[in-house]
C-alpha cells in the first residue's frame, strides 16, 4: 500500500498542544509550528481501523493489558533491531518521561544524584529536579568542521563517576536528542563500560531508535549484554514512531526480575502501568503492522532533512547544520547570524514560525535552535521561508 505523507489533515480545532495553542494563548492565527517533537503525518490505516474497531463495543470500562501486546513489542524489536527481548520484562507506562519519575523514585535515594549529558531533552533533567534528587552535568562534544559528529565526553563522565560516588544513575539518551547521533556499538559499550565499572545504573531512552537515516543501523544498548547487567533500564514506545503520543502508551524493559516487580509494583500503585483501552489497540496494530509504513515514513523524513540541507546553504549562510543519523529533527547552530539571544520567542510574533529555543536544552546552546521536519515538505518549506526572510531582516537592520 502506497502511503502518502505530502497532505496531511488539519489539526486545527482538536486541541491540539502544536497548532491550536496560537489562537488561545498568544492570539495569533498565522503560526507554522515547528517545534514539538509529535508528526503531522496521520496514522497508519491499520491503528484507526483497530481504534475503530474497538469504539464500535459501547463500553469503555477497565481493562488489563493483553500478554499479546508485550509479545508485538518484542517481535518488534527483534525484527527491527535484532535485540531479543522477555515479554515478561516488561512494565508498561503512560509515557517515557512518567517511567523515568518512576525510576529515578525507585533507583535514586534522597542524597544521591543524577548525572545528565547536555545538551538535554529538558524532562531529562527537570524530572529529578521535581523528585528534590540532585543533577549535575557533562556536556556532549561539540564537532569541529562540517564532516565531524558530537561526541560524547567519556573522559569527563569517567571522572565524575569516579571522583562523586553519590551519584547514582546515568541518563543515556540513544539515539540522542536534540544533536540526532546515532551512537555506534563502540561508543555505547564504552559508557557503559565505564558506569558498569562504578555501579551506576543506566536508564536508555530508546523513543526514537526506528527514526534513523536510512543506511545507518541503530543498536540498542541490550545489544551489550556484558555491561552494567542487571542495572540497565531501557525506556521506549512506538509513539515517536507511529506519532501516537497523545494515546499515551509506553514501556520498559528490564533484565533484573525483582527490580521489574519493584517498579511493577510502583507504577501500577500510581495508575503509571494503566494504558488507555484505544492506547492498547492503536500500539499492537502499529508494533504488528507497521514495518512497511516505518519505512515509507522515516524515507520521507529524511527527504526532508535533506532538502532542509540545501535550503540552509542557499538561504542561511553562516548556520551550521549536519543531517542527523536519527531523530526527526534537526539541530542548528545559528550562532553566526549575530542575532540577539531571544530571537527563538520573537520568531513566532514576528514572522510566524515557531521552533524549540536551544537555551531549553542547556543555557550553553543559546542560539542554537530545534526544528521539527516531520510534517508536509509543504509545511516545513512555508516555515523555513518565513524564517529566512525574518533572518535577512533582522540582519540587515
Amino acid at each position: 500500500m502506497p502511503y502518502c505523507f505530502d497532505r496531511a489533515p488539519s489539526r486545527l480545532g482538536t486541541d491540539s498542544t502544536k497548532w491550536d495553542r496560537y489562537a488561545t494563548r498568544d492570539r495569533l492565527d498565522d503560526v507554522i509550528p515547528l517545534w514539538v517533537a509529535d508528526m503531522d503525518f496521520a496514522c497508519m490505516p491499520e491503528v484507526e481501523q483497530a481504534i475503530e474497531r474497538r469504539a464500535a463495543h459501547p463500553i469503555y470500562g477497565y481493562s488489563d493489558v493483553p500478554r499479546s501486546l508485550a509479545e508485538a513489542v518484542a517481535d518488534w524489536e527483534h525484527r527491527q533491531h535484532g535485540v531479543d527481548v522477555d515479554p515478561d520484562s516488561i512494565v508498561w507506562n503512560t509515557g517515557v518521561i512518567y517511567g523515568l519519575y518512576g525510576l529515578v523514585e525507585c533507583l535514586v535515594g534522597a542524597n544521591e544524584k543524577v548525572l545528565v549529558q547536555l545538551p538535554a531533552y529538558p524532562p531529562f533533567f527537570n524530572t529529578p529536579r521535581a523528585l528534590r534528587r540532585e543533577v549535575v552535568y557533562t556536556s556532549l562534544i561539540e564537532p569541529e568542521g562540517e564532516a565531524a559528529a558530537w561526541r560524547m565526553d567519556l573522559e569527563d563522565i569517567e571522572r565524575q563517576l569516579a571522583s562523586d560516588p553519590s551519584i547514582r544513575m546515568f541518563i543515556l539518551c540513544n539515539p540522542y536528542n536534540p544533536v540526532g547521533r546515532c551512537w555506534t556499538r563502540e561508543e555505547l559499550e564504552r559508557v557503559l563500560e565505564i558506569c558498569d565499572r562504578h555501579g551506576i545504573y543506566v536508564i536508555s531512552d530508546e523513543i526514537h531508535s526506528d527514526i534513523i537515516r536510512p543506511g545507518m543501523r541503530f543498536t540498542s544498548a541490550l545489544a551489550c549484554p556484558q555491561y552494567c547487567g542487571n542495572r540497565l533500564i531501557v525506556l521506549g514506545a512506538g509513539t515517536k514512531t507511529f506519532n501516537l503520543a497523545g494515546l499515551k502508551v509506553s514501556h520498559a524493559i528490564f533484565r533484573d526480575k525483582q527490580m521489574k516487580e519493584t517498579f511493577a509494583t510502583i507504577a501500577k500503585a500510581s495508575g503509571l502501568s494503566s494504558l488507555n483501552i484505544f492506547a492498547i489497540e492503536a500500539a499492537q496494530a502499529a508494533f504488528t503492522n507497521g514495518d512497511e509504513w516505518k519505512d515509507d515514513c522515516v524515507a520521507y523524513i529524511y527527504d526532508n532533512l535533506a532538502w532542509l540541507k540545501l535550503f540552509i546553504e542557499e538561504r542561511l549562510p553562516g548556520v551550521v547544520y549536519r543531517v542527523p543519523e536519527a531523530t526527526y529533527l534537526a539541530w542548528l547552530d545559528c550562532r553566526a547570524l549575530g542575532l540577539d539571544g531571544g530571537f527563538c520567542d520573537r520568531l513566532k510574533y514576528e514572522a510566524g514560525v515557531e521552533f524549540q529555543a536551544g537555551v531549553g536544552f542547556g543555557e550553553a546552546y543559546e542560539g542554537y535552535i530545534r526544528v521539527n521536519c516531520a510534517c508536509p515538505r509543504a509545511t516545513l518549506q512555508e516555515g523555513m521561508e518565513r524564517f529566512a526572510s525574518w533572518v535577512k531582516h533582522a540582519v540587515a537592520k
